[in-house]
């Protein structure tokens, strides 16, 4: 009879430790899924709009206008204007030096993002000798960090304007999601390094890359390399 309790405990063990087990990957699987669905859903592109006859109306030069913050970080602004001119430049478009832009907005009494829309579009494109203007504003730019879940958001979105219609010809907005669970004391601990010293600049790129896809090419811009078979004769 001893014999017989004693299997029967040991038989009981494992079937405990199988449903455990068992429940383990049950929490596991749905939180793959959700990582999967929210990185295709990413891929989807960013929402915008272009203007019908925006190749007969290309600017040569943009300026990029100092960047609105409707977040709580004071930094948001300062990482994302020195990308935006870069990807402005690579483009295709003439871009002046921040620094000059600054320089003619303060001649205007415009020290501030708040006060770039004291002046119209005409009146800036004017002062600063474009052919239109970026404006960008940062939405989202924070760390979300409880216990063993953290998470990067960074979002922004842009508008390009005619400095001669004041017309919108292009706008876009995006934005970017990076998170991650700790399941054991490891994992944990690379999830606090992540929420604690992530830099923000390579998502503010990453929402910027994924915005000016949407924007055509300036008039500098390389031609594309062909691709594909040439045929022998043609």
């Amino acid at each position: 009879m001893d014999y017989n309790r004693q299997t029967k405990s040991k038989w009981s063990t494992r079937l405990n430790r199988k449903e455990r087990m068992k429940g383990i990957e049950r929490f596991r699987w749905p939180f793959l899924v959700s990582v999967t669905i929210f990185s295709l859903a990413c891929a989807g592109g960013a929402p915008h709009s272009v203007v019908p006859d925006y190749k007969d109306r290309m600017p040569r030069s943009v300026a990029v206008l100092p960047v609105l913050n409707e977040t709580v970080s004071l930094k948001a602004p300062e990482v994302f204007r020195p990308i935006l001119l870069n990807k402005l430049s690579m483009k295709g478009y003439e871009t002046p030096a921040l620094g000059f832009i600054d320089g003619r907005l303060r001649e205007k009494g415009v020290r501030e993002a708040g006060q770039v829309n004291s002046l119209t579009p005409q009146e800036i494109g004017k002062l600063l000798g474009v052919d239109a203007l970026l404006y960008a504003s940062v939405t989202e730019f924070s760390t979300t960090y409880l216990l063993a879940y953290a998470s990067m958001t960074v979002g922004a979105r842009f508008e390009l304007k005619d400095t001669k219609t004041g017309e919108k010809l292009w706008d876009s907005d995006h934005q970017v999601k990076e998170s991650k669970l700790g399941l054991d004391q490891k994992s944990m601990g690379d999830t606090m390094q992540f929420a604690a010293g992530q830099s923000y600049v390579p998502y503010a790129q990453k929402v910027i890359d994924e915005s000016f896809k949407t924007l055509p090419n300036g008039p500098r811009a390389s031609a594309p390399a062909q691709t594909g078979c040439l045929m022998p004769g043609l």
